[in-house]
């Protein structure tokens, strides 16, 4: 079957793998890309572990934040012996020998005066315990997102003054603007090579949305929706304003014989209003937005109420937000209001809690503590609902920190607070949470 583009640039890269894996000698790689292109390593990750590609090695992909490198290697070594637990115990095709690895951790192996070491006594242990075929090795990717590397490089720098099993490779991704790891060129310089690689990706995306028949709307609106993300990203205002109004007349030609290109057209709009909102033409900004609600108010009851409710709210968030540069407090208190209302009816948790930090936030602003208290009070019961990773990177840290900067014993006591926030946030979660800085833009514009 014929790949698409961007299956074949993954591909591309997948050959300039193979060929460096063969021909080089290494015990880390270090891939580097353009920052915008994160998706496709991604991607490629995926097409590593899959069986129809040239790469014989047997690969990790490790997922695990970093929160602190002490405790880091024991998160890897818990997520490899999941790994190891679902091979041994799933069904694989015909095509897969199932040999099972007789490997179990071993929390004993850490060291105090090297944090990597428990993490590599047990991978060097599993590749002991593994069949690999004659050319094979274990590639362990280290998915690591964090812009900030400097607990991961001291991490690595550790991992560096130990000794891999021969058959261990390490594999990491960094970026072209943020190239994070060439200090593991310093700590192991013979050890290490970077793979440079440009998808190219906006290219792929165009050749992509080009495929199909030519006089489908759907290739058609694709087509165009892609140049205007691309002319949006740009700020190419004529390009903008011609693919825009393309994308709308197909959507609007269409949507009679199929709901869905009412949503396509919530998208043009919601991505006018965003790139006004960028150039700070907050009216024009909510000019779009709402010609998108608008739009939603007719698919109601039309697709599923979930779906339409979360879109609706999101929606409302962002004008919520618009109203708040433009200084209109009790518009903002409104929309924020509404799209509460709809994220609980779609038990959409997350932006639920966004939406009720925002109406405190707001409340704060026009002196009505009443409703301040009360959203707070909503908000912070939510986390009962929640992880403890996501608690830890959504927004209700920050709502955590608005509730101790208010008088909260009015609404909830001390223990409650701890019963709820603790197994979310850790023991030490009001030292910690007191002086979190909000990611938001500041929304008072001078």
């Amino acid at each position: 079957m014929e790949s698409n583009p961007i299956q074949q640039r993954i591909e591309e890269l997948e050959m300039k793998y193979v060929e460096l894996r063969y021909t080089q000698t290494y015990k880390y790689l270090i891939l580097r890309t353009p920052q915008d292109e994160r998706e496709m390593v991604e991607a490629f990750y995926d097409h590593m572990l899959g069986i129809e590609n040239e790469i014989e090695d047997v690969v990790l992909v490790f997922q695990s934040p970093l929160y602190e490198k002490k405790t880091y290697s024991m998160a890897l070594i818990e997520e490899l012996f999941s790994l190891v637990f679902l091979w041994n115990f799933s069904e694989k095709p015909s095509c897969i020998a199932d040999n099972y690895v007789d490997w179990e951790m071993d929390r004993s192996l850490e060291s105090e005066k090297n944090v990597a070491a428990l993490f590599v006594a047990n991978l060097n242990a599993f590749c002991e315990a593994v069949e690999l075929e004659e050319h094979a090795n274990i590639v362990c990717v280290l998915d690591y997102q964090n812009r900030e590397g400097k607990l991961m490089l001291q991490w690595l720098k550790d991992l560096a003054q130990l000794e891999l099993h021969p058959r261990v490779n390490l594999l990491l991704a960094d970026t072209f603007e943020q190239p994070l790891f060439n200090a593991l060129k310093d700590y192991a310089p013979k050890s290490t090579q970077i793979l440079v690689h440009q998808f190219e990706l906006d290219q792929a995306i165009k050749e992509l949305a080009a495929m199909g028949d030519p006089e489908a709307p759907d290739t058609k609106f694709r087509y165009h929706m892609v140049q205007l993300f691309e002319a949006i990203n740009k700020k190419r205002e004529k390009d903008i304003e011609k693919h825009a109004a393309i994308c709308l007349q197909v959507a609007e030609q269409n949507k009679t014989a199929d709901a869905n290109w009412y949503v396509q057209q919530m998208v043009i709009y919601s991505a006018l209003s965003t790139f006004e909102f960028g150039k700070k033409q907050f009216k024009q900004a909510v000019n779009y937005i709402n010609q998108g609600l608008d739009i939603l108010q007719e698919i109601r009851e039309v697709l599923p109420d979930d779906f339409v409710y979360r879109l609706l709210g999101q929606g409302l968030l962002f004008r919520g937000n618009l109203y708040l540069f433009l200084k209109q407090y009790e518009e903002a208190k409104d929309d924020f209001i509404k799209g509460e209302t709809y994220f609980e009816n779609c038990l959409d948790y997350l932006m639920q809690i966004e939406a009720l930090r925002s109406i405190a936030e707001t409340a704060k602003k026009i002196g009505d503590k009443k409703l301040r208290y009360e959203a707070l009070n909503k908000g912070v019961r939510l986390g009962g609902n929640l992880n403890d990773t996501l608690a830890q990177s959504s927004s209700y840290a920050l709502l955590v920190k608005d509730v101790l900067d208010a008088k909260y014993n009015s609404f909830v006591s001390d223990k409650e607070l701890d019963t709820i926030i603790k197994p979310l946030l850790g023991e030490q979660w009001r030292t910690k949470y007191k002086s979190v800085k909000s990611i938001l833009v500041n929304k008072e514009i001078k």
